[in-house]
């Protein structure tokens, strides 16, 4: 084992500071996701969508659990009926995703 200058002056840091460090980058990340999904509704609702709409398409990955309740979160008015699809294969790769999906109110259906 060498004996490099940098590493013998690295400090390990206090595992609470460390936590308090990976949670605000998640945090950053979580606000980065939630404004990606406003933008994808405002969208939606500019354009009268009704019914189920897809919102977002989430590719699997190590965190996908924290975005889906990121989704579920900002979704949290039951009548969006938030609801997050079945694992899809993307293409012909071993990539997968599942569709974060919400319902949106009929358009001209007469009761205004």
């Amino acid at each position: 084992m060498s004996d490099n200058s940098e590493n013998s002056t690295y400090a390990i840091p206090r595992y609470d500071d460390l936590k308090r460090q990976y949670d605000g980058k998640w945090l950053e990340e979580k606000e980065k996701f939630q404004n990606q999904l406003k933008e994808n509704f405002q969208g939606l609702i500019s354009q009268f969508r009704t019914g189920r709409q897809v919102v977002f398409e989430l590719t699997e990955g190590q965190y996908t659990d924290q975005y889906q309740k990121a989704f579920r979160e900002l979704f949290a008015d039951t009548g969006y009926q938030a609801t997050i699809g079945e694992i899809e294969r993307l293409g012909s790769g071993t990539k997968k995703s599942r569709k974060l999906i919400v319902r949106l109110p009929d358009c001209y259906n007469g009761t205004a």
